[in-house]
């Protein structure tokens, strides 16, 4: 990454700002789509995970961009000691799921919802964040990307997206990517029965139109309905909702969720913002399912990722994808500056 200079990458944020506003601020999107959960600054598993689940480009579009942009991410790589090829796991997916392949296929490409926490924990937070945005700008159609809790400077300051932009840039970057953080969306609703968001439902989102009221730029707000839709949790032991633990938003139950989803005519929500030893975990039957596509999460969780996708006729298939090899020592050293906290 630093092969680009700063004002080549605050140019980038300041395109890819002007296109993610222009979008509204609940996206509503059509199947075929994958969906991500958090990514941590992983790079390296996010690529291997984009090499196992398909890019979102063609075929002649992907050599294109290998020739351009790849190889010289790779051979950076390589200078980190990043070792073997990943290894990947398929996860048994429901029945029917095969369609999802078909339609994909058919597209000649896979497009992608990622629910946000690109930054903080992993060593390569700013190489997530480009690639996914260089993608978003080339493909708006096929690119989406949600906002999570770590897409905001009261977080980011202080768990590793700081230290690593002003360590290697100029700190006039790290405002860049703030504002380009701050336009971007909270939710998304694919073929009007399933929201995405990363943290969870709120009780205070009645409907659809409410949306409207809110005026971007903005910072995560400490209550209410944008601050729950990135801090709140599923909990099994809870009916309703409950204050959480994180300090932010609250804990919710299957009584809430259900009462969410027939007041919003939904069916379904896919959500991140916790580490699942699967990389996927239902809540509540198949009402709830979480999603966290960081494996090996911190160097500590032994636990795999995933990626979800859904064809239009809302049919499920998962995919596992386990941790590639990694220099133990250097990401021990570099992790233990990062105070340890909540995803």
């Amino acid at each position: 990454m630093d092969l680009f200079c700063t004002a080549e990458l605050a140019e980038l944020c300041m395109r890819a700002r002007e296109l993610i506003w222009s979008e509204p601020i609940c996206l509503k999107l059509e199947g075929p789509i994958c969906v991500m959960g958090d990514l941590h600054g992983q790079f390296d598993d996010l690529l291997g995970m984009l090499d196992l689940n398909g890019w979102p480009l063609t075929e002649s579009e992907m050599i294109w961009f290998e020739e351009k942009t790849l190889k010289i991410k790779r051979s950076g790589r390589n200078e980190q000691k990043s070792s073997a090829q990943p290894e990947s796991t398929p996860i048994k997916t429901p029945k029917g799921s095969g369609e999802v392949k078909s339609e994909m296929e058919e597209l000649g490409y896979k497009r992608y919802l990622f629910l946000g926490d690109y930054v903080d924990r992993g060593l390569f937070s700013m190489e997530v964040v480009i690639l996914l945005i260089s993608l978003k700008l080339a493909y708006p159609n096929r690119v989406y990307m949600l906002r999570g809790n770590h897409e905001s400077r009261s977080v980011n300051c202080h768990y590793g997206f700081y230290r690593e932009v002003t360590r290697r840039y100029d700190p006039s970057l790290y405002e860049c990517f703030q504002n380009l953080f701050n336009v971007f969306p909270f939710c998304a609703v694919i073929e009007n029965s399933i929201i995405c968001m990363h943290g969870g439902i709120s009780e205070h989102l009645t409907n659809f139109s409410q949306f409207t009221a809110f005026k971007r730029p903005l910072e995560v707000p400490d209550v209410g309905v944008l601050a729950d839709l990135t801090w709140a949790d599923p909990d099994p032991t809870v009916k309703t909702y409950k204050a959480s633990t994180r300090g932010a938003s609250y804990v919710f139950g299957s009584q809430a969720l259900r009462a969410f989803l027939k007041k919003l005519n939904l069916q379904m929500v896919i959500r991140a913002h916790q580490v699942v030893e699967d990389g996927y975990e239902f809540f509540d039957g198949r009402r709830l399912v979480t999603i966290f596509s960081a494996p090996n999460y911190c160097g500590q969780n032994d636990n795999t990722a995933a990626i979800l996708c859904i064809d239009k006729k809302l049919k499920i298939s998962i995919v596992g994808y386990r941790p590639a090899q990694r220099d133990k020592k250097f990401e021990k050293e570099k992790r233990s500056k990062v105070p340890p906290k909540p995803c």
